[in-house]
């Protein structure tokens, strides 16, 4: 991948962030966003972007560096300590199980991939939100064992139950097949039988996902979608609104227009739709309108730099 194509694929998630962010929790129906909104739920200005985006720097400026796990988990900390990757220098908003996870590890004694929280009821979408960068570092890696390696980890972080590195598979699984060129559908299918060699206690939790890998599933009607912090939600309302877009804009639109997890849901379609159509371009208003642009460039492009010769 050129840099600017990666540059773009970051970016696309932060857009879908900051479009979701006004109306984050809101329900579906009782609102309607067409561009870049501001204040609302968070009473943050337009183009705001959230922990979505924050943890996703954090994780791009470890990669850039070569840093170990301790050395990105002090990063969090300074984000939810000190607002640090944050638009304006202070944090508003963290998914209870990241923060937990972050409390964890600040208190010391705990090794990082076992900070992240193993129960049942801990299967929010923060586990996926954050990783898209690792769909660009593994882009060429072709040991199965080395990838899901790594997507445990970096998921167990924060969220060590199966169903949620499954997730955390299946999303970068299908991202990385998208940015080698597959369509949506083939990438769907190969992240799943990606799933399907995985150990036992991961391929149990496949049934979970079912409903993605139905032939059928875009044809399922806007109402039968949820689009809550469950991370199987998240999934399925983000795969449904990209099998369902037009085009870029299209998509993350629907996304952001479902309610409830509004940014996370957005973010992570437009991250799915930047790699399933790299050549769709975002709207100049909603670009002009993104936070602190300054620093996602300070990020992403180092970051692209690095990694442009192996992705």
């Amino acid at each position: 991948m050129q840099k600017q194509a990666i540059i773009h694929f970051l970016y696309a998630g932060a857009l879908g962030d900051a479009l979701g962010v006004p109306v984050e929790f809101r329900r579906r129906d009782t609102y309607h966003v067409d561009t870049m909104t501001g204040y609302g739920t968070w009473e943050q200005p337009a183009g705001t972007w959230s922990d979505d985006t924050s943890m996703t720097l954090a994780l791009v400026d470890n990669l850039t560096a070569d840093a170990d796990n301790d050395a990105l988990f002090k990063k969090f900390v300074a984000y939810m300590q000190d607002g640090a990757y944050t638009p304006f220098g202070h944090l508003f908003d963290i998914g209870n199980t990241c923060a937990k996870a972050i409390r964890t590890y600040a208190k010391g004694g705990t090794e990082p991939t076992q900070c992240g929280d193993p129960s049942e009821f801990a299967n929010g979408n923060g586990a996926v939100m954050r990783l898209a960068p690792l769909a660009i570092t593994l882009l060429n890696e072709d040991d199965p064992a080395v990838r899901f390696a790594q997507y445990r980890d970096y998921t167990s972080f924060t969220h060590r139950h199966p169903r949620a590195i499954l997730g955390t598979a299946l999303y970068l699984e299908a991202l990385r097949h998208l940015l080698q060129g597959a369509n949506l559908t083939e990438a769907l299918n190969r992240a799943h039988a990606f799933a399907a060699q995985l150990p036992g206690q991961y391929q149990k939790e496949l049934k979970a996902y079912h409903r993605i890998f139905d032939p059928q599933f875009a044809r399922i009607p806007r109402a039968g979608i949820e689009s809550s912090g469950y991370v199987v939600d998240t999934l399925e309302a983000a795969f449904w609104c990209a099998l369902n877009a037009r085009n870029w804009r299209d998509g993350v639109l629907t996304a952001a227009n479902l309610g409830s997890d509004a940014d996370t849901v957005a973010s992570i379609t437009a991250t799915i739709l930047a790699a399933a159509q790299p050549a769709d371009q975002f709207p100049d208003d909603w670009q002009s309108a993104l936070k602190n642009s300054a620093m996602l460039a300070r990020y992403f492009a180092p970051f692209a730099e690095k990694y442009q010769a192996t992705a």
